[in-house]
């Protein structure tokens, strides 16, 4: 069995396998975000209030000890109707009882794996694509749509599901200096095209995957769904049980022995629709080209000038790229026709690089440093691009109108590879800077 097979089979109650439908799937927690909760909240009520009403019980969700709020698109607020979504959130989850995080505690998909929220063996949904991040953990973790969202709310299950297929990705060498994870998955993306893995699991092992970072393979599941995927999934070791047993103790928790039987690997000779062998020490350092994460091509083939750089969003900005970053931009300066802004992805992390002197780095380069939240990424606030502005950023998606008008453009890369971008006023080759990757 692969891992998305065990997983759903310990959550049904029953032995799956890929291509079984299930009526129900029943949920380990549900998060929501402010652009999505206001919606969700309001037809939870419209359209579950008379059935709790009919039943003499109060309107309830399932379990709010498995839901969580977190505001951190557009925040801080940068509009009335942000703040009175974000109020309603607030008015709802103290009736409720549900833990609602503070503006600027950081983005949704880094908060719920640093903070425990989200563990091996879950099964988690929330209402943004970007979910399957989470997968690195080896959990099966996808995003929903509002409706959706108001079901599992109510009943802590998602109707009519289907078991995916698995995509195997066997990773194995040793990236070389100047490659990183987003590197790895920005190839993977260019060899499958933007639906070469639709609808499916991209399971992620080998023993590239096995030496890489909890950062890079959080990396990696982040951008699985740009070429379609439902989630992605890395196998979880000794490495991910660290992270999650350190996660869990952070928030006051503990790691028992229920959360280590849920630690769960593929079997040898599971079933896979596909498995792509890829040699890491073969990879270059990678940029997608406008409009398309899938358009992507070795650095060396890129030569664009830029006015933005963007290092955030819950594809990076991790400890390990601010990390990169601060190397590569210590005793330089930010080209002078370049805007370089720097979001880390959750409070944790810009209070750990304040502390480590990172975030000087940062600032005596010349960066913009904002607090945590998606802000650019998705085109709203804190670095919204004009017509025929280059940005480079490090962030997950790049389609047209992705961060701002419809007529500038958007290249994706690594945090080393923006880093040195952002010295020499165009796509550069970060090798010239850094050592061996990562």
């Amino acid at each position: 069995m692969t891992i998305t097979e065990k997983i759903v089979s310990r959550a049904s109650g029953r032995n799956v396998a890929a291509g079984d439908f299930l009526e129900v799937l029943p949920l380990d927690h549900v998060y929501l975000n402010e652009v999505i909760a206001p919606p969700a909240l309001i037809g939870f009520e419209r359209d579950f209030g008379s059935t709790f009403s009919g039943l003499g019980k109060e309107l309830r969700v399932f379990d709010s000890s498995r839901v969580t709020f977190f505001p951190d698109h557009t925040v801080p607020s940068s509009s009335e109707k942000v703040s009175e979504g974000i109020s309603m959130m607030k008015r709802f989850s103290a009736s409720q009882g549900i833990r609602m995080l503070k503006q600027g505690d950081g983005i949704e998909h880094t908060v719920a794996s640093e903070n425990g929220t989200v563990r091996p063996g879950d099964i988690v949904v929330a209402t943004d694509s970007h979910t399957c991040t989470q997968g690195a953990l080896g959990a099966l973790a996808f995003g929903i749509g509002t409706k959706e969202a108001e079901y599992a709310l109510a009943n802590g299950e998602l109707y009519s599901f289907t078991v995916p297929q698995t995509i195997r990705f066997d990773i194995s060498g040793r990236p070389g200096r100047g490659v990183y994870a987003k590197d790895i998955i920005l190839h993977i993306l260019g060899m499958m095209g933007e639906g070469g893995c639709s609808g499916r699991i991209a399971e992620f092992g080998g023993s590239c995957v096995s030496e890489m970072d909890m950062d890079g393979r959080f990396t990696m599941c982040n951008l699985c769904v740009e070429m379609g995927a439902r989630s992605g999934m890395v196998e979880p070791d000794g490495r991910t049980v660290e992270y999650t047993r350190e996660a869990v103790a952070s928030a006051g928790g503990e790691w028992s022995e229920a959360d280590a039987s849920r630690v769960m690997r593929s079997d040898e000779g599971a079933s896979y629709e596909q498995v792509r062998e890829i040699d890491a020490a073969s990879i270059e350092p990678t940029v997608s080209l406008p409009h398309s994460p899938a358009n992507a091509r070795p650095v060396g083939e890129v030569d664009e000038e830029i006015d933005t750089v963007f290092i955030g969003s819950c594809a990076n900005a991790r400890r390990d790229d601010l990390t990169e970053v601060a190397r590569i931009l210590k005793g330089r300066k930010v080209h002078p026709g370049v805007n370089l802004i720097v979001i880390p992805a959750s409070r944790r992390i810009y209070n750990w690089a304040l502390e480590t002197g990172i975030m000087s780095v940062l600032a005596e380069a010349g960066a913009n440093i904002e607090s945590s939240n998606c802000g650019p990424c998705f085109g709203k606030h804190m670095g919204v691009l004009a017509e025929g502005q280059k940005c480079l950023s490090t962030s997950n998606r790049n389609y047209r109108g992705r961060m701002g008008s419809e007529k500038a453009f958007v290249y994706l890369s690594s945090p080393a590879t923006a880093a040195a971008s952002a010295v020499e006023g165009r796509i550069a080759d970060p090798r010239k800077y850094v050592g061996a990757g990562a």
